[in-house]
């Protein structure tokens, strides 16, 4: 029984040690020259408006260590001509270094590639989800990774900057995940540029350790 319970207290004393080891970051706008800081759809964002206008916040006011940031971004197409617009029009760099944003379909991809390493588990998921019960005779771990598989999808769905073609006086909008983790400096920086047209907007965010 000693035995069970020193082991026990080592797994809890780990386990606070992990958590308390993540730390938290406030996310602050840099408002730069002949830029103006709005509210978008609930998001603290930058405005620029030039030939064209862009608007980019980030999604979350406060980001855990080792979260991948994620910034809403709006385009509104004040031009003459439709433009096509995508992630394709969004570069980051992190800390002064480049940062790859993941385009729309390697999100659909990555849902399809989780998927698929079950096999025929895919399906046995659907004909329980319906009532068929067969769902939860899968391993439970299985249960969850599907669950979150398709959760991601649908957000991705929802959410998540789609390539359109912008007509003149039209707008997109959507989020962009920046394919890097937050470090643990006590502080950062993110730089997100929008290259449309003619266009170059730039918008700095500032990452402050809370913890």
């Amino acid at each position: 029984m000693r035995m069970f319970s020193v082991s026990a207290s080592v797994v809890i004393g780990s386990a606070l040690l992990l958590s308390a080891c993540v730390s938290m970051y406030s996310v602050r706008p840099v408002v730069a020259e002949n830029q103006v800081p709005v509210q978008n759809q609930g998001f603290e964002s930058l405005s620029s408006s030039k030939k064209h206008t862009v608007q980019v916040g980030s999604v979350y006011n406060s980001v855990r260590q080792f979260d991948s940031p994620r910034f809403n971004v709006t385009f509104v197409n004040q031009g003459k001509f439709p433009l096509e617009f995508s992630t394709e029009n969004v570069t980051v760099t992190f800390n002064g270094e480049p940062a790859a944003v993941v385009s729309y379909d390697a999100q659909i991809q990555d849902v399809q590639n989780r998927l698929s390493y079950y096999g025929l588990r895919a399906p046995v998921f659907y004909r329980g989800f319906h009532g068929g019960g067969l769902f939860f005779q899968t391993d439970f771990n299985d249960q969850l990774d599907i669950q979150k598989a398709f959760a991601d999808f649908d957000r991705i769905q929802k959410y998540s900057l789609k390539p359109k073609v912008v007509r003149p006086g039209e707008q997109v909008q959507g989020e962009v995940v920046v394919a890097r983790k937050l470090s643990a400096s006590s502080a950062q920086n993110i730089t997100v540029t929008v290259r449309v047209d003619d266009d170059i907007h730039r918008f700095d965010f500032g990452y402050l350790q809370t913890n």
